[in-house]
């Protein structure tokens, strides 16, 4: 017995500190598909285990007190309010953008009231979904359907689509939800990764490109991080880990 604990003992000892390393990641649900995936990418090369926690911030920002390597934003406003709950260990200027990725339309299955595009919001009986935290909660969608309406110039189009919204909602996971049982709920201002990453939810309808708005997941590492959190965070910014993140419809640049 004490000779098999003796070896299991010296067999840690021998394994690299990188196979021993375990980096905490948390923020919104969103970026987390693309981070899991480019998260096994770097674990199979590296041996370092990345744990990526995820959803809306009162699930884990009490854990992220205590153990939070890296925080992560699904926007610049939200990852700036989540990184002031978490000043006293990281740093607001150390946020670093790390993709992209576009606003859409998703539709309930089939497209019933055929939404095409952004005037077809302005429709009377079309029933809108959107993202705002009102102040209490930090999600990327906060805004986002104003500067879409903003767009198209014209004050009566944007009165128009803010009277078809049927609920504001605190973040993603309550807009997918009203999407999918609310009665009248025709459409949801999102984004393009949502709608990969949950295919059977609904169904996806560009925005014309005049009209289409772009917002970056980021990463903000703390300020004592140990190397191989630094190296892991700039990794993420590598060619390496760019597949991960295009597959679930994040760029570096967008396509013309």
């Amino acid at each position: 017995m004490k000779k098999t604990l003796a070896i299991a003992v010296l067999s840690l000892l021998a394994l690299p500190a990188a196979a021993l390393a375990e980096i905490n990641m948390y923020g919104p649900g969103g970026p987390h598909t693309a981070l899991q995936e480019a998260a096994k990418l770097y674990t199979a090369k590296t041996g370092v285990k990345i744990v990526v926690n995820f959803g809306p911030q009162a699930k884990w920002n009490e854990n992220a007190k205590k153990d939070a390597d890296i925080l992560f934003g699904a926007s610049e406003q939200s990852a700036l309010a989540i990184t002031r709950d978490h000043g006293d260990r990281f740093d607001e200027k150390n946020i670093e953008p790390l993709a992209l990725r576009k606003s859409i339309l998703l539709v309930k299955k089939g497209n019933p009231k055929n939404i095409k595009g952004v005037k077809d919001l302005a429709r009377p009986g079309i029933g809108i979904i959107v993202n705002d935290g009102g102040g209490k909660s930090n999600t990327s969608g906060t805004g986002v359907w104003e500067d879409i309406a903003g767009r198209t110039g014209d004050i009566a189009t944007v009165a128009a689509i803010r009277k078809n919204i049927k609920v504001f909602t605190p973040n993603s996971g309550s807009s997918r939800k009203a999407l999918e049982t609310m009665d009248g709920a025709d459409v949801w201002i999102t984004w393009a990764d949502w709608a990969i990453s949950n295919p059977g939810i609904g169904e996806a309808v560009e925005i014309e490109p005049e009209y289409v708005i772009l917002r970056d997941m980021n990463i903000n590492v703390r300020k004592d991080a140990d190397k191989e959190t630094r190296d892991f965070a700039k990794w993420l910014h590598s060619a390496e880990a760019e597949p991960a993140l295009k597959k679930f419809g994040w760029f570096k640049k967008a396509e013309k």
